[in-house]
């Protein structure tokens, strides 16, 4: 199959799903950046210099900076993955390439997508049990009062995310990204 045969709204479906996990993704990290910088500089610099001049300033961090960081590491980590599938970026074992046919390559490119799909899905399914358990028993941030949840449904979201694409590269080949041939 080659590109042109590629649906030309499964590619655009493709480029802006991968723009907006890139997004979300930078957007993340971005915020952690900015919550560890702010905590810190509030404590270690704006405190004791608003002290030294004679001001009762209080707390000068950024409250739940910690926390809030870690929840925008789970939101980016699954965004980059999904990023990391589409850009076939992730680690792929190459332990038994040479053991079939180079002929039989693209079907058993196929199958390996169709497969990866079928695990992500169930990945899926059981991070989204997890998801439900935290909501049903009412888990909260300790410190915070906000619902878990909220925050690990990106678990979910991000592992369908990376079956969706599994599955779409499977059905069309040429919408899967180009594997790297680097040396081991």
């Amino acid at each position: 199959m080659t590109k042109q045969t590629l649906p030309a709204a499964v590619e655009r479906l493709l480029t802006v799903w991968n723009l907006l996990e890139r997004w979300i993704a930078v957007l993340a990290f971005s915020l952690i950046g900015a919550l560890i910088f702010g905590d810190v500089a509030g404590r270690e610099f704006i405190g004791p210099v608003g002290r030294a001049l004679g001001f009762d300033l209080g707390f000068t961090g950024i409250y739940g900076a910690g926390k809030l960081a870690l929840f925008m590491l789970v939101i980016g980590a699954f965004a980059g993955l999904g990023v990391s599938v589409a850009s076939g970026a992730q680690i792929v074992p190459r332990i038994a390439f040479a053991w079939l046919p180079r002929s039989w390559s693209p079907h058993v490119d196929r199958l390996a997508n169709l497969l990866s799909g079928i695990v992500f899905f169930a990945v899926a399914y059981y991070g989204w049990v997890f998801v439900s358990a935290s909501r049903d028993i009412g888990t909260v941030m300790p410190g915070l009062d906000w619902p878990v949840w909220i925050i690990q449904t990106a678990i979910p979201v991000g592992f369908a995310s990376a079956a969706i694409r599994y599955v779409i590269f499977a059905i069309w080949p040429a919408s899967a990204p180009l594997r790297e041939e680097l040396p081991e």
